[in-house]
């Protein structure tokens, strides 16, 4: 929160004043931040596997010991990155959960 805090800047949102409003501003931030973020994770995680899935082909098909060897440290890379961004997709869903509890908690208030 600090580095929220130390930075000066407006207001994204309208003062939120009725239980209404707090649930469409938490509907937004579930739908329009944190799924399409997954969303945009998966299909990253999705590249990375075509790609070390291509440069083990590749790696397997070369002739050139040095291309062999590039290859396989890409192939290498793509592996790690696929296992980070399942990191990154695990800990937003985490938060998803957590802003649809808000979100029902929300709804309990509301007449």
């Amino acid at each position: 929160m600090e580095r929220w805090e130390s930075m000066t800047r407006a207001r994204l949102l309208k003062e939120i004043n009725s239980i209404e409003d707090a649930k469409k501003v938490e509907e937004t931030v579930k739908t329009g931040y944190t799924e399409t973020a997954i969303e945009n994770l998966e299909y990253w995680a999705a590249a990375e596997e075509d790609l070390a899935e291509s440069y083990e082909q590749m790696a397997k098909d070369s002739k050139n010991q040095a291309r062999r060897d590039a290859y396989i440290r890409l192939q290498e890379d793509s592996k790690r990155n696929m296992v980070e961004i399942s990191g990154l997709v695990d800990y937003l869903k985490g938060l998803d959960d957590a802003r649809a509890k808000r979100i029902e908690l929300l709804k309990g208030l509301h007449p």
